[in-house]
């Protein structure tokens, strides 16, 4: 057992305190994410300390029931980093700004584009000086450039569309960016993937059998969920279900498994939709604004079956919470699975407490009709009240692991 030093003052004279590493990690894991970093540029010693095992296990441990720093982005990405909310300041990561503030890379003078974000990583790709991929943790400042897509000037119908990552014990140890052919067509019967590893440092090209027919994916509305990507199918159509979502796990061992198609849990498409996540799982959401105002919560149980599971977790009359056909339904908080975001053209986001019943305004600017935000809403609004195929609608969480480790890089970058 190793001690460190730590100079303290008694009576105005210098005295020097020894402590053991067990007690000086139990004091300095309490402390924000922010703050812990700053001493890993104490000594080396300090930097051994907090980088190990045994420390990250104790600050996770130590903040588990502590908030984090998380995003709710305005749609599909693009080509400058719009929040709708930012919740920061936390206990955890201790951030004294919204994570979107955090974006491009210190230094990076082409126009970037945000394609996608996975635990606490962002993936850009800039387009000014010959397209380029970047990977990197905005709140650790570290980034990694791709080496060149492969395809690139082959093939235009190349399109980026996810980062997917593995995650154990609360480190990011791999990610991969994944790439799709967009000219597939209607109808398919297989999807063709052009995958980057971390741990490779190679791009890879893929076809994957589905086990039934994609009628029409939605490339730029792509979730990352515990190792898989999650696409829409918004024309998917059966019997008693309409749309699907198409997931597939790049990290399982049986390749067999790895892609399934299941159908949303609706009997008619007649309500405002969106998917979402909350608590570790995919979280459909549906609102019948006819007579009723019934907002329903389903969660995706299980991926194995042919149809996947889906259970009914929540059923909620919103007239009882002041809402009116106006509104519709944009995501949920990421960990606390009792909070849901609706928005509203003339109210901008709103978030409801399904165990309080507490409604909480959340866009306040005197200015905001002449924001992103309000543009994007009214947007989204429009379609859900056109009906423009019971399109289903997807609002992007940039969230932080409950640990930020160093980003993954292969031996070769």
């Amino acid at each position: 057992m190793e001690n460190r030093e730590v100079n303290g003052m008694k009576s105005g004279c210098k005295r020097r305190i020894e402590l053991p590493d067990e007690i000086l990690a139990e004091i300095v894991a309490r402390l924000p994410f922010r703050s812990v970093t700053r001493f890993k540029a104490v000594c080396k010693g300090w930097r051994s300390l907090i980088e190990s095992t045994y420390f990250r296990r104790l600050f996770v441990f130590a903040h588990q029931k502590s908030s984090s720093s998380w995003s709710l982005m305005c749609g599909t990405f693009g080509w400058s980093v719009q929040e709708m909310a930012g919740f920061y300041g936390c206990k955890r990561y201790g951030l004294p700004r919204r994570l979107g503030s955090y974006i491009p890379p210190h230094g990076l003078v082409d126009k970037y584009k945000i394609i996608a974000c996975a635990d606490g990583l962002v993936l850009l790709r800039t387009v000014t000086k010959g397209e380029a991929f970047i990977v990197g943790s905005p709140v650790l400042r570290q980034w990694v450039q791709l080496p060149p897509h492969p395809w690139k000037g082959i093939s235009s119908s190349v399109e980026v569309t996810g980062l997917v990552t593995r995650v154990e014990d609360s480190v990011v140890l791999e990610y991969k960016v994944v790439c799709m052919d967009n000219e597939l067509g209607l109808e398919v019967e297989s999807l063709i993937f052009e995958i980057y590893s971390s741990v490779t440092g190679r791009w890879t090209r893929k076809e994957v059998r589905c086990p039934r027919l994609i009628v029409s994916l939605s490339y730029q509305r792509c979730l990352s969920l515990n190792k898989m990507l999650h696409w829409l199918d918004n024309h998917y159509r059966s019997r008693s279900n309409v749309g699907a979502i198409v997931a597939y796990d790049f990290y399982a061992a049986d390749d067999q498994q790895q892609c399934r198609v299941i159908p949303f849990p609706d009997q008619k498409a007649c309500f405002r939709r969106a998917y979402t996540t909350s608590g570790g799982f995919l979280i459909y959401i549906d609102y019948i604004n006819k007579i009723h105002l019934l907002l329903r919560l389903w969660r995706l149980e299980e991926y194995t079956s042919d149809s996947g599971r889906w259970q009914l977790t929540q059923e909620i009359n919103l007239t009882s919470f002041g809402c009116d056909h106006r509104y519709f339904p944009v995501a949920m908080h990421p960990s606390e699975t009792h909070i849901i975001y609706m928005g509203n053209p003339d109210k901008a986001l709103v978030s409801i407490d399904l165990k309080t019943h507490k409604l909480t305004l959340h866009t306040k600017s005197s200015a905001y009709r002449d924001t992103m935000v309000y543009h994007y809403l009214r947007t989204v609004y429009l379609s859900v009240n056109a009906g423009f195929d019971h399109d289903v609608f997807y609002t992007p969480q940039f969230t932080l692991p409950t640990w930020m480790g160093s980003v993954p890089r292969a031996p070769s970058i």
